[in-house]
């Protein structure tokens, strides 16, 4: 499967500061990594407009991002109204390349899953992947959408945006909210027919997350045709994370991505893959690396 990795140094302007999870490092050295795949494209992000941004975010909110009021207790925006829009036009040039060859490409300076409509929170400024559902309709004629994250965190933010949209489907895997942020949502009992949250209590083997999520592809795919898969990657529910608490290793994410690689094989339908979480840089880099090479490697 053909890959494109869109990166430039601008993409190291998305940086929360000293103190804060949120370093621009993580980013770069994940990148640095990717690149060594053999045959993988490099390509440099355009910054989103502003237009772009309200295709999912309020002007309201925009207008507090440009103006540097903090979106969250955990999420600042003063300074980083400009780097944000190099993420988002990060993934915006990931679909563009994505749908244009029919392989997959990625932003590891992505996967923003806590913005909502409304604001900001959760490490994540704009919704890059609310911004690039609507800009995937808008300017390449899309209709269905799949979106599944496996982030320890449920990607409540998306699923706000567009629970009630009949053409997006979602489908979330992450640590028990109610011993994980966001801790409002992400329940079983919020699952419906274009939702599917799939919680991991700590404790859970990794077996049994497994076999509880990878026979759901198969499954569930053919029947939406999705058009475009987006894959929010975040690796901090890894073991060795530490915001994670439950017991996920290297064998999960080789357990899944090759199975939906397969899938997009097969049916026909390009990924974007986003880089989402992930705080043990060095653990992060790594298993970005492996998931990427999951899918160029496919056969």
């Amino acid at each position: 499967m053909k890959g494109t990795l869109v990166w430039s140094d601008e993409l190291l302007s998305y940086d929360f500061g000293e103190g804060h999870p949120m370093r621009s490092i993580r980013c770069k050295w994940g990148a640095e990594e990717i690149a060594k795949i053999d045959g993988i494209e490099i390509v440099p992000p355009r910054k989103a407009t502003d237009e772009e941004i309200l295709l999912f975010h309020t002007p309201e909110y925009l207008g507090l991002v440009k103006h540097g009021a903090p979106a969250s207790i955990d999420t600042p925006t003063a300074g980083l109204y400009e780097p944000a829009l190099w993420s988002v036009g990060a993934t915006l040039t990931a679909i563009d390349k994505a749908l244009e060859h029919g392989g997959v490409a990625v932003n590891v300076c992505g996967g923003w899953h806590h913005a909502e409509r409304e604001r900001g929170k959760g490490f994540c400024i704009f919704n890059d992947i609310g911004v690039g559902i609507e800009y995937a309709r808008k300017h390449h004629g899309l209709n269905r959408v799949m979106v599944i994250d496996w982030d320890v965190h449920h990607g409540d933010g998306t699923w706000k945006g567009f629970k009630d949209d009949p053409d997006v489907f979602t489908i979330s895997i992450h640590q028990d909210p109610s011993t994980q942020y966001p801790y409002t949502s992400g329940y079983e009992d919020e699952n419906d027919d274009r939702n599917i949250n799939i919680p991991v209590k700590p404790g859970e083997s990794e077996e049994s997350v497994i076999q509880r999520l990878v026979p759901l592809f198969p499954r569930i795919i053919p029947s939406f045709m999705p058009e475009l898969l987006i894959i929010q990657m975040g690796v901090d529910g890894h073991k060795d994370d530490p915001m994670s608490g439950i017991n996920l290793t290297e064998r999960f994410y080789h357990a899944v991505a090759p199975v939906l690689a397969r899938c997009s094989r097969k049916r026909g339908f390009p990924v974007v893959l986003l880089g989402g979480g992930g705080f043990n840089f060095p653990k992060t880099a790594q298993l970005w690396r492996s998931i990427v090479e999951d899918f160029i490697k496919v056969e």
